[in-house]
């Protein structure tokens, strides 16, 4: 049977899209879900049937749509996916990736994902979520994991090391065409910002850690959720405390979720 109205939607996003598709468990939308008295239906070969337009009843012409909704917010997604700078190794790092096997684990997944969930509900709220303990243990993926779900809620993330955030303000010292404000406002304009590797960049100056500052301070001041990871103990000598300096650590404390891992390595967990 053929439909003169209708609009067949091939896909024309990228392969991830596809691969997502394909492998969601979702079966295709009937035909049935579309009201066709006031709509003209459209069918996605991953997505099944949607609303593709909305029927004329002046005898104008139907007004049509972009194109399926669910293939658009999934090339959307991809987009702010690429823009987040999360790391290859962790493209797909999320919670049902992480691996629980004891009391501390189960806690710092919990933790993680109340975090995300307190975002859906409230991106304003200036919250900081601070991951420190040893190397290996899980930070870092918990950390992308709650990129990841802010990317499918469709806000701006990116990732960054302190060693790169420092690298590129520097770069901009010998070079007319980039500023340092403009790249601090950079990591203040997105959504989330995750700071890893804090403590990493041993040789850190006071001018470096001005601008540390401003980058902590304007999201504070904008309540701006921040993930800050570290591989430090919290306070003392050798501390993220000590690190950072008692001004930006104040600002990352007054709202933070605080997960402690102390536990093995999973990396030294794969030795032979």
């Amino acid at each position: 049977m053929t439909f003169p109205s209708e609009r067949v939607y091939p896909s024309s996003a990228s392969s991830f899209v596809a691969k997502k598709c394909e492998t969601d468990g979702k079966e295709l939308t009937p035909r049935e879900s579309i009201d066709e008295s006031r709509f003209e239906a459209g069918f996605c070969e991953f997505h099944g049937w949607f609303t593709a337009g909305i029927k004329s009843t002046d005898g104008t012409g139907s007004r049509w749509f972009a194109g399926c909704p669910r293939c658009l917010a999934e090339t959307k997604i991809k987009k702010l996916f690429g823009q987040s700078m999360i790391p290859k190794r962790f493209a797909d790092k999320n919670f049902e990736a992480y691996e629980a096997t004891e009391k501390g684990q189960y806690q710092a997944l919990k933790s993680c994902l109340d975090f995300a969930q307190e975002l859906k509900t409230d991106w304003f709220s200036g919250k900081t979520l601070l991951l420190i303990g040893t190397p290996g243990t899980g930070k870092t993926h918990l950390a992308c994991a709650v990129g990841h779900e802010a990317i499918k809620q469709g806000r701006t993330v990116l990732y960054t090391t302190v060693t790169r955030l420092l690298e590129d303000i520097k770069s901009s010292w010998n070079d007319k065409d980039r500023s340092v404000k403009n790249i601090i406002a950079r990591y203040v304009s997105v959504d989330l910002l995750i700071m890893d590797e804090i403590g990493a960049f041993k040789g850190i100056s006071e001018r470096e850690k001005d601008y540390l500052f401003e980058v902590i301070n304007a999201r504070y001041e904008q309540m701006k959720p921040m993930i800050a990871v570290s591989n430090l103990r919290l306070s003392g000598a050798d501390s993220i405390e000590a690190y950072l300096e008692e001004r930006s650590f104040d600002r990352l404390c007054e709202q933070a979720r605080l997960v402690v891992f102390d536990w093995e390595s999973f990396r030294r967990k794969s030795l032979c």
